[in-house]
């Protein structure tokens, strides 16, 4: 009867421990979403590209490769404009969107999982810089612009432009992009279909999350430069 109280007492409080971890662990969002986006960012092609190329795993070629998507991006919008081939115009949104893609995932691993990751692994995470990172996030905004200007040019069909012809040159689909992004100004075009709002929304959100999130993790940790006026010191 002893052994089986015994038994009984080392049950209960290994029940308790559990109920007490369980306590102290009883978020598991953080660890859903890490998980995700770390396998999100996995299938990227950024970071396929490293695998083939272990020499391309430094931060050089990503400073290269954001700026050189970028210029990409640009020139992407008078391709689809005047290249009258509707095949290459759907493969450059194709990859476009491939790349939007790539840009949101690495930019919330950024700014909530990847430090999360390397405290939790015991590792040490730092970031090369404020103000390279705030750079590197004021490019992808910008690069994002154009690549969703080249969207409304192939996919023109879909939408209602309020100013006609907008979507017949370069700076037409920049603003539209721009308005859609910032939501600053004359709201050009209207959605006419499934695919034309989730492109709308989608890039409506990725200006948001880019805009309130990531800009505001990042701007106010860039030193402040001295002043020569003796009241500001």
């Amino acid at each position: 009867m002893k052994k089986n109280n015994s038994k009984s007492v080392v049950g209960a409080s290994s029940f308790s421990l559990k109920m007490d971890r369980l306590k102290k662990n009883d978020s598991f969002i953080v660890d859903f979403w890490a998980l995700v986006f770390s396998a999100l960012g996995k299938l990227s092609l950024f970071t396929l590209v490293r695998k083939i190329f272990p020499k391309a795993r430094t931060g050089f070629f990503s400073e290269v490769w954001a700026l050189g998507h970028v210029f990409l991006s640009i020139a992407a919008v008078p391709a689809v404009l005047y290249i009258e081939n509707r095949t290459a115009g759907i493969a450059i949104s194709i990859y476009a969107l491939i790349r939007v893609f790539e840009v949101v995932v690495y930019q919330t691993n950024v700014l909530l999982f990847d430090e999360y990751r390397a405290t939790k692994a015991s590792k040490e995470y730092a970031l090369k810089g404020y103000r390279r990172i705030v750079i590197l996030l004021m490019q992808n905004y910008f690069e994002i612009i154009f690549w969703f200007a080249a969207q409304y040019i192939v996919f023109q069909g879909m939408f209602s432009f309020a100013v006609e012809g907008s979507h017949e040159s370069v700076l037409g689909a920049v603003y539209t992009s721009f308005v859609v992004m910032t939501s600053f100004g004359y709201y050009n075009v209207t959605p006419l279909g499934v695919l034309a709002y989730s492109l709308v929304i989608g890039q409506a959100m990725i200006g948001l999350f880019m805009t309130l999130l990531s800009l505001a993790r990042f701007i106010g940790l860039i030193p402040t430069p001295k002043s020569m006026d003796v009241h500001e010191q």
